[in-house]
């Protein structure tokens, strides 16, 4: 009887423990032509060590392009597996809702049939007066001005840089830009 009270009460003191700052990465670019995926891993293996959660944010028009090849279909099942996400990146000319509307729809689409991907953030570069709502519809969150969040650049540094700011971040809980 003692026993489970005492992890109930323990359970209750963490439970009101004040959580850290969070803060989200978000690596930008991915995935690069001819990432490899033995650099994927390691970078997956840097955020296992540090217990991160970051975005990965696909370029629309370039994951339509080369969605399809096997190395990526790879790096995706890596990411999920690892819960890590996935945010959209879109480039729109002319900022129209309509066109962002119909883009987000293909995008969704072609992710969850291709991968089996659930998207719930995006950045469509421009801020446009009917973006954010043009998305909110599809369940899609526009997180390009959202607080605390650190972009990488995917280069053939991304590790080199990933660390740094991981190391710069310390005592704040790295999270995927959905759960700020």
């Amino acid at each position: 009887m003692y026993c489970n009270l005492d992890r109930l009460l323990a359970g209750c003191v963490k439970a009101r423990a004040p959580r850290p700052p969070r803060v989200a990465i978000l690596i930008e670019g991915f995935p690069r032509p001819h990432h490899p995926i033995m650099e994927f891993a390691k970078l997956l293996f840097l955020l296992r060590e540090h217990d991160a959660k970051v975005t990965f944010v696909v370029d629309w028009y370039d994951i339509r392009e080369r969605g399809l090849c096997a190395s990526v279909g790879q790096m995706m099942q890596l990411l999920t597996h690892n819960e890590h996400e996935v945010a959209i990146k879109f480039k729109t000319s002319a900022c129209a809702a309509a066109q962002l509307r119909q883009q987000a729809v293909e995008a969704l689409h072609f992710l969850q049939r291709v991968y089996g991907i659930t998207v719930v953030s995006a950045k469509v570069g421009c801020r446009a007066h009917g973006d954010a709502a043009a998305l909110e519809t599809l369940g899609i969150t526009v997180v390009d001005e959202a607080k605390e969040q650190h972009v990488v650049n995917d280069s053939a540094d991304v590790i080199k840089e990933v660390q740094m700011v991981l190391q710069s971040l310390q005592g704040r809980e790295c999270v995927r830009v959905s759960k700020l």
